[in-house]
């Protein structure tokens, strides 16, 4: 075929099905869904079959970006194109100009397309057929963010498959960071200021300007696009091409108020219905909708409440957006809290000399300002420790490597700066978390974690932050409500979890039927903060090399350092004769130990033995029969008096009438009724010990409050309530009380069970 017959029918064929496009928007007999999307694909084909003819044996490949990338293309649109190649060559630009010729120039047939290349490394003075490595170069060093936005409709036309593998790879992860980045929103709120400034005056009392007007289809784009960028990094899901697609998706994830997605999806293609109603009159690149003209009965109708819906956009695009922040003096700031104490004064410009990392600093430089303040104000409301917070933002600001995007991601989210300032005034130990991994902030935000992966190292980094996760998420929820049954509920839960993702992942490599017992506080689903897991490895069967590789693989494995520490710290004591037993049982022979050799504080903590991931019989069905002797109590109570701490300050733990000694002494109950408890927890063990239980019940939930607030509110893990230790007063704070009426109620707890067990602990009495 000459190369004018091509070029005559292409403008044949695109002539046919633009009338019969131009037509349907005229007459609103066919939906603009409809009539952009088949638009956009013989557009593809038109494109494809010039790029073939043009290019032929290239290693070179052709994008699609905009309206057209997105399949929403507009009647008479240019078409924004990408071109890419291995290695530009002479042969490459003389394909260049063969294929904008054919498409662009203009005879009695008309034209094709115009083609617009200005989405290019450089833009207009890049050059217009970019290598790879140009590419990658200019994108990756020098990309800004409205080509991070305009990136989310990067679509492959046609070309060299590996070149297009390359190119949609890397503009993925030049778009969609794995952080938040919420500087993306001042950024774009300057874009947007831009534009309308520019485009102003085109929208006048007499004709609204569809595309760049406020409340327009660029805004609606640009909103959703904003809200793809900032969340594709974390959920691959959102990362599609089109905008009603995108606005459902928002919606559904919760990243948008389905009223809101459902408005601005309906006000989008209301626009551009009208936006192809006027392009079909003349073939015209035009957006103005001239309101006095005589129209059709639709566009009538839609001009009567188009003004209020573009407004309502406009208002939602600026709710994203949001304000920028204002110039303040951080030492007047400080001033006015009265906070004039020199060793404050000197951490607060510790914290003022950390440079932020960022392009942009006069704009970031104010919204970390505007952040301080906002932080020091929120950390007065709430009564916090003022001189630990500020140290421990220091220290959260180095582990953000003093990082703009956390600023503005904290200003934008009241709640999570609340919610960062309530951990930091409160509790060292959540705080701690947050300043060894500042990027579980993400996860925070939207108590969201990234899926599973089949990498295995990038697995036991998702598992680790799993368990921070739930230690902050809960934490923090634990430190306003003080709801122990779910705070130890759901801490156990992402132990059985992360045990069982690990544990399916490690089988792949090494194929056991090992099963995993859980004991002590993980077997009684009571886990706490700071808690490590006890366990044992058992098997249906005798003990192979691949189990006992799976066994060491898998303490490997959740023991080993990460960012932020281990995944658990772990302890086997528990199984028989201690750290000289087997590393993996047989369930015979474990049943068999337990029921003719186990001491009797073995058999206590059997009890609590419950199968991660399974719900089989109880272990101590096999033992409960045989009850305790006489010597068995008296070795019993022997080791009562050791672990006991009776001197010094009051041990939560170990005192007299403790939650160790309540928990020891419960078990001894059940063994001596010889009565297997309903489940594995303390409670169920209490509440079977008789009368005056349900008081036992309420006190050891009460002291197991106080000692889980404990653990967040000191720098180190402690049991001991002691009022010299200065995480005395926090605790008392963090309770509401004052700390004598914290002292005189724990007192109180410990002496009401002493009284109590004297009648009911089988240990205590005569033997």
């Amino acid at each position: 075929m000459s190369n004018n017959s091509f070029d005559e029918q292409l403008r044949v064929e695109r002539h046919e099905i633009w009338s019969r496009k131009a037509q349907a928007a005229k007459e609103n007999s066919e939906t603009p869904q409809s009539i952009c999307h088949s638009w956009s694909s013989a557009a593809d084909l038109l494109l494809q079959k010039a790029f073939k003819h043009c290019f032929p044996n290239q290693k070179i490949a052709l994008f699609a970006l905009g309206k057209l990338g997105s399949r929403e293309l507009n009647l008479s649109s240019d078409v924004d194109l990408l071109l890419v190649t291995d290695e530009l060559s002479s042969e490459n630009l003389s394909s260049l100009r063969r294929f904008q010729k054919i498409l662009q120039d203009r005879n009695a047939h008309g034209f094709v397309f115009r083609l617009d290349f200005d989405l290019r490394p450089g833009g207009k003075q890049g050059p217009l057929i970019p290598s790879l490595d140009q590419f990658k170069d200019y994108y990756g060093n020098y990309g800004e963010t409205w080509e991070r936005l305009a990136f989310v409709r990067l679509r492959a036309i046609d070309g060299d498959l590996q070149l297009i593998h390359e190119v949609l790879s890397f503009a993925k992860k030049f778009s969609f960071r794995k952080h938040l980045d919420f500087t993306l929103f001042e950024d774009l709120k300057t874009l947007r200021t831009k534009i309308q400034n520019h485009y102003w005056g085109r929208s006048l009392d007499n004709q609204i300007d569809l595309k760049l007007g406020i409340g327009g289809i660029r805004d609606v784009e640009l909103f959703a696009h904003a809200l793809q960028v900032v969340h594709g990094g974390k959920d691959p899901s959102l990362q599609v091409h089109g905008t009603t697609e995108a606005l459902a998706l928002l919606a559904n994830k919760t990243l948008l108020p389905h009223d809101e997605a459902d408005f601005l999806s309906n006000h989008y293609w209301n626009l551009r219905r009208l936006e192809n109603y006027v392009q079909a009159l003349n073939d015209e690149q035009t957006h103005l909708l001239k309101i006095n003209e005589t129209h059709p009965e639709f566009i009538s109708q839609a001009i009567v409440t188009l003004k209020n819906e573009m407004n309502r956009c406009d208002s939602i695009v600026k709710s994203l957006l949001g304000e920028a922040p204002q110039e303040i003096s951080l030492d007047e700031e400080l001033s006015r809290y009265g906070l004039q104490d020199s060793e404050l004064q000197e951490l607060w410009q510790d914290i003022l000399g950390q440079e932020v990392l960022s392009r942009n600093k006069t704009r970031d430089e104010l919204s970390r300002k505007a952040f301080l303040i906002e932080f020091l104000e929120t950390l007065k409301k709430q009564g916090g420790d003022i001189k630990r917070a500020l140290l421990l933002l220091k220290d959260f600001i180095s582990g953000t490597r003093a990082k703009a995007t956390f600023f503005t991601l904290l200003l934008r989210e009241k709640n999570l700066l609340q919610e960062i300032a309530w951990l930091f005034g409160h509790s060292p130990y959540l705080s701690r978390i947050l300043c060894s991994r500042p990027e579980l902030l993400d996860s925070f935000v939207y108590r969201a974690q990234d899926a599973q992966t089949d990498d295995l190292a990038q697995l036991l980094e998702n598992l680790t932050e799993k368990r921070l996760l739930s230690e902050v998420i809960n934490g923090s929820e634990f430190l306003e409500d003080k709801n122990l049954p779910p705070l130890l509920e759901n801490l156990t839960s992402t132990a059985d979890a992360i045990v069982m993702a690990l544990a399916k992942e490690l089988k792949k490599e090494h194929p056991s039927q090992v099963q995993i017992l859980a004991l002590g506080k993980w077997g009684g689903r009571e886990l706490g903060f700071r808690s490590d897991l006890d366990f044992i490895f058992v098997l249906p069967h005798e003990a192979t090399d691949v189990d006992f590789k799976f066994a060491r693989r898998f303490i490997s494995r959740l023991t080993e350092p990460h960012r932020g520490g281990s995944i658990y710290p772990i302890d086997m004591r528990l199984r028989p004769s201690g750290k000289a037993g087997p590393l993996v049982m047989h369930l015979e022979d474990l049943q068999n130990y337990l029921q003719n050799e186990a001491v009797p504080w073995e058999r206590q903590a059997y009890l609590k033995a419950r199968w991660v991931g399974h719900n089989e019989k109880p272990l101590a069905q096999m033992y409960i029969q045989k009850g305790l002797t006489t010597e068995d109590l008296q070795e019993l109570d022997r080791i009562r008096q050791q672990l006991q701490k009776n001197s010094g300050p009051i041990d939560l733990k170990y005192g007299d009438g403790g939650l160790v000694d309540l928990e020891l002494a419960s078990q001894a109950s059940l063994l001596v009724q010889k009565k297997l408890p309903q489940d594995t927890s303390t409670l169920s063990f209490i509440r079977e010990m008789g009368p005056s239980s349900e008081t036992l019940v309420a006190n050891y939930n009460r002291l197991r409050q106080i000692e889980q607030m404990l653990q967040l509110v000191a720098s180190e893990s402690l049991s001991e309530v002691n009022p010299n230790d200065e995480s005395f007063p926090r605790l008392a704070m963090s309770l509401h009380l004052s700390p004598s009426d914290l002292l005189k109620e724990v007192t109180e707890l410990l002496e009401s069970n002493r009284v109590l067990l004297k009648g009911l602990d089988p240990r205590r009495g005569p033997h």
